[in-house]
C-alpha cells in the first residue's frame, strides 16, 4: 500500500462549492462509489474545526486526541445522519486503526491530515486507495471553499447552479416547511445574497471549473463531461447518488415524494413551479438582482432603463414570503419579543439597502454567507 505522502504527492485535488439548494449534495453522492474517485459521506467544513480547535498543524503526540476530536464533533460523517437522511454505519474503531496506519502515527500538515481522513473513510468501506486519482472535497461554502483552494495544489473547483429563483423559492418554502423558525427577514435577506454573490464569487476564480446545472444533472452527456473534467474514466455508478454506497434519496428539507426513487435524480426539481410562487413585481426585481446567471441559458430578461426606474420603487415592497412576517398580527403579538421585530426591521431595511446598492452598481463588500 502506498504511504500518505506518496498518495498526497500523486492524486489531485477537487471541491464542490455550491450557490444555495442546487443538488451540490446529489453530485458529491454521484461520486461516491466511482473507480479513481476518493470522496466522503457529506460536506466538511474542517477549516472551521481547525479554526475553533486552533488547529494548523498535527503534531504525532497529539494526533490521536485530534482525531478523537474531529470523529466527535462530526460523528454526522460517520453514523446516522437524520438531516441528510443518510444511513451511514462506518466502524469507528476501524476508521481509527486506518488512520493511524495511513499516517503511520507521524506529525501531519493540515492538507495531510485531511487527506488521511478520506483515506481512512475509504479503507473503512473496503475500497482499495492505490487506484485513486482525484480526492473531491464538499467544501460547501465560500470561506470553507477558499481556505481549500489556497491550501492544495492547482485544485479544481466543482460548481452547483440552478434557475436563481427556483433557488430561492426551494431555500425558503422548503426550509421554512422543515424549520418554522427560519421564517424571518435574516433568512430571507441571506438567502436572497447568498445566490448572487456566491456565484460571483465562483466565477472570479481562476481554478479550472465545471459547472453543473441541477436542471441538467442526469445528463449523461454532463456525466461523461464531468468525468473528463475529473480525469476519470466514465463509470455507470456516476448516474446514481449513494452514500458509503447506500442508495441516498435526498435530504428531508427538498420533502421529496416516496414514488421518487432512492438514489435516483429527481426529476421534480427541474420545474419547482417558481413562477406560480412569485409576483410580477418579484420577478422584476429578481430578473435584475440575478442577471449573471444567463450565462448559462437561463431565460432572464434583460432589464432595460425604464424597468429600472420601476426597480427603484419596487424595491422597498415586501416580496410574497415577506407578508406573513409584516402582518399587524404579527407585530401585535405580545408572545414576539420586541428584539425579534426589531430585527425583523432591522434585516429588511438591510436588504432595502443591499438591493439599492445593486441597482447602483455599489460595491456591497466582502461576502462571509453560511449556512
Amino acid at each position: 500500500m502506498k504511504n500518505l505522502d506518496e498518495l498526497y504527492n500523486q492524486i489531485k485535488f477537487c471541491t464542490i462549492f455550491t450557490t444555495g439548494r442546487t443538488g451540490s449534495d446529489y453530485l458529491q453522492g454521484c461520486l461516491d462509489n466511482v473507480p479513481g474517485v476518493l470522496t466522503f459521506s457529506g460536506p466538511i467544513f474542517y477549516y472551521n474545526f481547525c479554526d475553533t480547535n486552533h488547529l494548523n498543524s498535527f503534531e504525532k503526540e497529539n494526533l490521536a486526541k485530534n482525531l478523537d476530536l474531529f470523529i466527535q464533533n462530526n460523528s454526522h460523517l460517520l453514523v446516522k445522519n437524520d438531516v441528510e437522511n443518510k444511513i451511514l454505519n462506518i466502524d469507528i474503531e476501524k476508521f481509527k486503526e486506518s488512520f493511524f496506519k495511513i499516517s503511520e502515527k507521524k506529525s501531519l500538515t493540515r492538507q495531510k491530515f485531511l487527506l488521511a481522513l478520506y483515506l481512512s473513510y475509504h479503507i473503512s468501506l473496503g475500497r482499495d486507495i492505490n487506484n485513486i486519482n482525484i480526492m473531491v472535497h464538499h467544501s460547501h461554502h465560500i470561506n470553507e471553499t477558499k481556505r481549500f483552494l489556497d491550501d492544495f495544489k492547482n485544485p479544481k473547483l466543482l460548481i452547483t447552479i440552478r434557475d436563481p429563483r427556483a433557488n430561492l423559492k426551494s431555500g425558503i418554502v422548503n426550509w421554512i416547511n422543515y424549520d418554522q423558525k427560519r421564517e424571518n427577514q435574516h433568512h430571507f435577506y441571506l438567502y436572497i445574497k447568498r445566490i448572487r454573490e456566491d456565484l460571483k464569487f465562483a466565477l472570479a476564480q481562476n481554478n479550472e471549473k465545471f459547472f453543473v446545472k441541477l436542471e441538467e444533472a442526469d445528463n449523461i452527456e454532463l456525466k461523461n463531461k464531468l468525468s473528463d473534467f475529473l480525469e476519470i474514466k466514465f463509470d455507470q455508478n456516476i448516474m446514481r447518488s449513494t452514500y458509503a454506497g447506500k442508495n441516498w434519496k435526498g435530504d428531508r428539507v427538498s420533502q421529496f415524494t416516496s414514488s421518487e426513487g432512492e438514489g435516483e435524480y429527481k426529476k421534480s426539481v427541474q420545474d419547482n413551479k417558481w413562477q406560480n410562487f412569485f409576483s410580477s413585481k418579484d420577478k422584476l426585481v429578481l430578473e435584475h438582482i440575478y442577471k449573471d446567471y444567463r450565462i448559462f441559458g437561463y431565460k432572464i430578461n434583460k432589464v432595460n432603463l425604464i424597468n429600472k426606474i420601476f426597480i427603484f420603487f419596487l424595491i422597498p415592497l415586501p416580496f410574497v414570503f415577506d407578508k406573513k412576517v409584516f402582518s399587524l398580527k404579527y407585530y401585535f403579538n405580545k408572545n414576539t419579543s420586541f428584539k425579534n421585530k426589531f430585527c425583523e426591521i432591522f434585516f429588511y431595511l438591510k436588504r432595502i439597502v443591499y438591493l439599492y446598492m445593486l441597482l447602483f452598481k455599489i460595491r456591497y463588500g466582502k461576502n462571509t454567507w453560511q449556512c
